[in-house]
């Protein structure tokens, strides 16, 4: 699939919100790996390392690498509200 999108002035283009939903780039968190080549420059999500933990209690924790803070209880909402949004046709 092709679409065109527009440059500013400074650089940044908006990639569509269909584009950014099906390859679960849903909020400010996710970084892109950009290659130049021959062809032209090609923008892909950045794969996510993520560490398990066994924690005191038995719990299986998963961390990733960055030092950001993930509010699950928000996380879960956002989910939900973005499921909502999708099944009444709104994107």
């Amino acid at each position: 699939m092709s679409q065109t999108v527009k440059m500013d002035r400074h650089g940044r283009v908006v990639i569509p919100r269909a584009v950014r939903e099906r390859y679960g780039l849903l909020d400010d968190s996710h970084r892109l790996e950009i290659r130049e080549s021959a062809e032209g420059i090609l923008l892909r999500p950045k794969p996510v390392q993520v560490r398990a933990e066994r924690h005191s209690s038995g719990w299986l924790v998963f961390r990733s690498g960055d030092d950001v803070a993930v509010d699950p209880v928000r996380s879960v909402e956002k989910e939900r509200e973005r499921r909502h949004r999708q099944a009444r046709g709104r994107g």
